[in-house]
């Protein structure tokens, strides 16, 4: 039986070869770097990591679903730790064996119903299908600045340490988990900073009463989800936090579940101090000098783009990824290539909480379909039909704020039931 190839060992394809080893079906996996971990390895030459990074969500619900990560682990691991979680979790189920490091794919295109790939040192693989693990988080997405800018600007993707800011004056543009924990980094080190947000965002506590937040709304949030979103909205940003406008943010423009939650105590602590200012968009640049939309401008020496990145697969042809339909790949349950039935995709979804356990759902849920597959099962048949022109709601009814990031985003509960249906139909003949 032919190999299937996974391409990146960080955790989404470390689940996969996970699933795919559980069902006794051949693989392996390349990767760039030089261990598993994916972007968590900060040794390894590009990598979007940086020293100040932690978990955003729960060290309780952020694990794989068949290894949690260990309870001395604090609740909001650091990089460090969620990386040596990742190698044992490699370890524990025997993937480095697997596992070809520094190598990278540099072509791979269908031929025979299999997969013809090239890699960067020349040598050449023909798989009965790819799973495409690479993440999301590696093609950097800069804004279109008006003017022209003559200081330093780098995408958060570049920066490392908050070394780099020492006595400068700062820019943060963006205000997602990396854009807050960067300007928190600049609040301490710079010798002035700013954060320019395009709107306003709501500030989620990472505890509510002692308690993960994550893991509080899991414990006890509330059934009906337009009274979770009014309750949450009241108890979160009127009395928890406050009016984030006393912080000379702008007034959020959508509600609490339409935008990926900012999980950040520290920003609004430094904004309360005066360590940093917030700023709204950027109106225009000339040299150094940077003018806002609010009329106000300042001289700034460094820019940091947290703006967020390009959903893109260089080594495979555009007619895979896109179509007249499509400008980005159209995938059937954000996995499965709508035509190519032996091209699989994992961890290119977002959701508003921990995500290492729906990344073991999702190999799961392939394994499930080449196992059907192989068996010439009829739920495969009829699977493929599905496949081909079926379409999941699987935002349901959450109305995400319009973005890169939002594109991709997937309301957790329901794309769990949805995905353990599909394995579960699998196993019918």
């Amino acid at each position: 039986m032919d190999k299937y190839l996974i391409i990146g060992a960080g955790p989404a394809g470390l689940s996969a070869g996970v699933a795919l080893s559980a069902n006794s079906i051949p693989f392996e996996i390349v990767d760039a770097g030089v261990k598993v971990g994916g972007i968590w390895d900060i040794s390894r030459k590009e990598t979007p990591m940086y020293k100040s990074a932690h978990f955003i969500s729960s060290r309780t619900l952020s694990g794989f679903s068949d290894y949690p990560i260990p309870t001395d682990y604090p609740d909001y691991p650091n990089h460090e730790l969620v990386q040596s979680y990742i190698e044992d979790y490699a370890s524990h189920h025997d993937l480095n064996k697997s596992i070809h490091f520094n190598t990278k794919v540099s072509k791979a295109i269908p031929t025979d119903n299999k997969w013809s790939v090239t890699f960067d040192n020349g040598t050449k693989g023909t798989y009965a299908g790819l799973i495409i693990a690479t993440g999301i988080t590696w093609h950097k997405n800069f804004p279109a600045l008006q003017g022209k800018y003559s200081g330093r600007i780098i995408h958060s993707f570049d920066y490392k340490s908050s070394e780099l800011f020492k006595d400068k004056k700062v820019l943060i543009i963006g205000a997602g988990n990396s854009g807050c924990d960067i300007a928190c980094d600049a609040a301490r080190e710079a010798g002035q900073a700013f954060i320019s947000m395009r709107r306003g965002y709501y500030f989620i506590p990472k505890y509510l009463f002692g308690m993960p937040s994550d893991l509080f709304k899991e414990k006890y949030g509330f059934p009906i989800k337009r009274i979770d979103r009014f309750i949450s909205e009241l108890l979160l940003n009127k009395v928890v936090v406050g009016n984030l406008e006393n912080y000379g943010l702008q007034k959020p423009d959508h509600g609490l579940l339409q935008s990926h939650p900012i999980m950040n105590n520290r920003l609004l602590h430094h904004l309360g101090h005066g360590d940093i200012s917030a700023k709204p968009d950027i109106d225009s640049c000339d040299g150094k000098m940077v003018r806002f939309k609010d009329g106000s401008q300042e001289e700034i020496d460094l820019i940091v783009t947290a703006t967020g990145y390009k959903r893109t697969f260089p080594f495979l042809d555009d007619e895979i990824i896109k179509s007249k339909e499509h400008k980005q790949v159209d995938l059937y349950l954000e996995m499965f290539h709508r035509t190519h039935d032996n091209l699989f995709f994992t961890g290119g979804i977002e959701v508003s909480s921990a995500i290492f356990g729906l990344l073991s759902l999702q190999g799961e849920t392939i394994a499930a379909a080449i196992k059907a597959k192989n068996r010439g099962n009829t739920s495969y048949k009829n699977f493929l039909d599905d496949k081909r022109t079926k379409q999941h709601n699987l935002k349901r009814n959450n109305r995400y704020i319009s973005s890169l990031r939002h594109e991709r985003y997937v309301d957790k509960p329901s794309y769990q039931k949805l995905l353990k249906r599909q394995i579960k139909s699998f196993a019918h003949d």
